[in-house]
């Protein structure tokens, strides 16, 4: 298996700036894409200048607006500038499927210019993209390039079949969109040439990073046959901060592995990928903590009592579900009730739990456990009831109707307020108790870790409140997943959040 190189896609205005962002990430890249379609007008009569003053592989491009670009130039004007910037020592040049140019063909094989033939698809995936790729090369010299806007996780399976069909041949395949996000991680597993980034404010593509987290949190030069992949799944979850506590975990204790984002909107789909994929384990988030369950082959104790799953590690007898939510969750609370003065005890505690989703169920069963008195609060009040009468608690709408009840502690479980969490999130900065009072006694502990520090606990603070920070479940859940995925304990410390 041929390793995939990293390529910087270079979106600034000025070639000077490009060349910066060239020498911030030269560790972290193999090649670079000047996209002379962001230029300046004025920059692009010293475009024969970049490639000896980039010092790696470049590859020009000049991407027109139908095809996801910047040039707003005729078609005669950018073909112009191809020709005569097509002189300078370029590695590549990409040139579109339909581009009639062939002087320009002719002067980049004069001057041993590959050409990249590229197909840019942002209406879905066509019903024969592996055939239409194999067809784009106008010879055997050209190097074809397809690039395809995911839309959905049925499309993700797709464009895998493609894959597979092309396996062997050299090429560039990549999907777009957070859906496409896990073909720029694993382009060396499935065989795509090149893998592209981004790391001005511009993006050239639907679901570029920058160069720094492909390379090094996401190991997508070094990702062989053997290493090992695990997920986590949810929709949304491209804001997840997981990857940057796992894979550090590996980095740190030497394991050949590596942890992806997976947007997933089918959950019965995430299982098909994750046999083609050759998924280990997965951790699991909104909203399909429960829709797991009919899939497992085992569950764990806490699955069976909580009712929710939000760890999947693969057995020879199938998928085994864990919850380490629970445990994740009492850890820092657990720190926070030693540390007020007097110390409280979480028995003689009354609890108003925010939500009624995966996490709240996790919250509820956690400390009814511990023997606190708890009240289920959701704005879909039959979903607060059911949840309550489950595990023997009271319920309420999430409403002004809770002021004056006097919880000792307060757990918000919903996405509002989280950053990338989708309409259902509100906005980070949204917060979903603000018609409650607070007194300065309570502990206020959000799960949302999202940003660091919500808008809710900004106003705990303000109040005097102890605040727990959604962060350090985040961090407590995931050592345990970590320990389950691999059987070793996570090195503390290690994490990157």
């Amino acid at each position: 298996m041929t390793p995939t190189k990293i390529c910087l896609s270079l979106t600034e205005p000025t070639l000077a700036a490009d060349l910066a962002l060239v020498e911030r990430n030269r560790d972290s890249i193999d090649a670079v894409e000047l996209r002379a379609d962001f230029l300046d007008s004025g920059e692009r009569s010293a475009l024969r200048s970049f490639p000896e003053r980039a010092r790696l592989p470049a590859i020009l491009t000049v991407r027109r607006e139908s095809d996801g670009g910047r040039f707003r130039g005729s078609e005669e004007e950018r073909v112009s500038l191809l020709r005569s910037a097509i002189e300078a020592p370029w590695a590549f040049v990409d040139l579109e499927e339909d581009l009639a140019a062939s002087e320009v063909e002719a002067r980049a094989r004069a001057r041993s210019v590959r050409i990249i033939r590229s197909l840019h698809l942002t209406a879905g995936l066509p019903p024969d993209l592996a055939g239409r790729l194999r067809r784009l090369a106008r010879s055997a010299d050209e190097l074809p390039k397809a690039a395809v806007l995911l839309g959905s996780s049925r499309d993700l399976l797709s464009l895998l079949d493609a894959y597979d069909e092309l396996s062997g041949v050299e090429k560039v395949l990549l999907g777009m969109g957070p859906y496409g996000f896990p073909t720029r991680v694993l382009a060396s597993r499935l065989g795509s040439a090149l893998s592209y980034c981004t790391a001005g404010e511009r993006s050239a593509a639907p679901g570029h990073v920058d160069p720094v987290t492909l390379s090094a949190i996401y190991r997508a030069r070094s990702i062989g046959e053997r290493t090992e992949l695990y997920a986590v799944i949810g929709n949304p979850v491209m804001h997840s901060r997981s990857p940057w506590i796992h894979n550090p975990g590996f980095r740190a204790l030497g394991i050949d592995a590596v942890y992806l984002p997976l947007p997933i909107d089918d959950i019965a789909l995430f299982f098909a990928i994750a046999e083609r994929l050759r998924i280990r384990g997965s951790s699991v988030t909104i909203p399909h903590k429960r829709a797991v369950l009919p899939y497992l082959a085992e569950r764990s104790p806490e699955v069976a009592r909580i009712g929710s799953c939000n760890t999947l590690v693969r057995t020879p007898s199938g998928w085994r579900g864990a919850n380490t939510d629970a445990s994740g969750f009492l850890a820092p609370l657990r720190r926070a009730v030693e540390g007020t003065r007097p110390p409280r005890r979480l028995p003689a505690m009354t609890a108003l739990v925010a939500g009624a989703g995966g996490s709240a169920r996790a919250v509820v069963f956690a400390l009814t456990d511990e023997g606190a008195r708890v009240t289920v609060a959701n704005r879909t009040v039959e979903r607060a009831r059911s949840l309550a009468e489950e595990f023997g608690c009271d319920w309420a709408e999430l409403s002004s109707g809770l002021v004056g009840r006097g919880f000792d502690l307060i757990v918000q479980t919903t996405s509002v307020g989280m950053e990338g969490g989708g309409v259902d999130a509100g906005g980070a900065g949204n917060d979903p108790l603000a018609f409650y009072d607070l007194s300065g006694r309570e502990i206020v502990y959000d799960l949302v870790y999202s940003p660091r520090e919500t808008k809710l606990l900004r106003r705990a603070q303000a109040a005097g409140c102890r605040v727990v920070p959604g962060m350090e479940m985040l961090l407590e859940q995931a050592y345990a997943q970590f320990a389950l995925f691999t059987g070793r304990d996570y090195p503390r410390g290690a994490a990157e959040t």
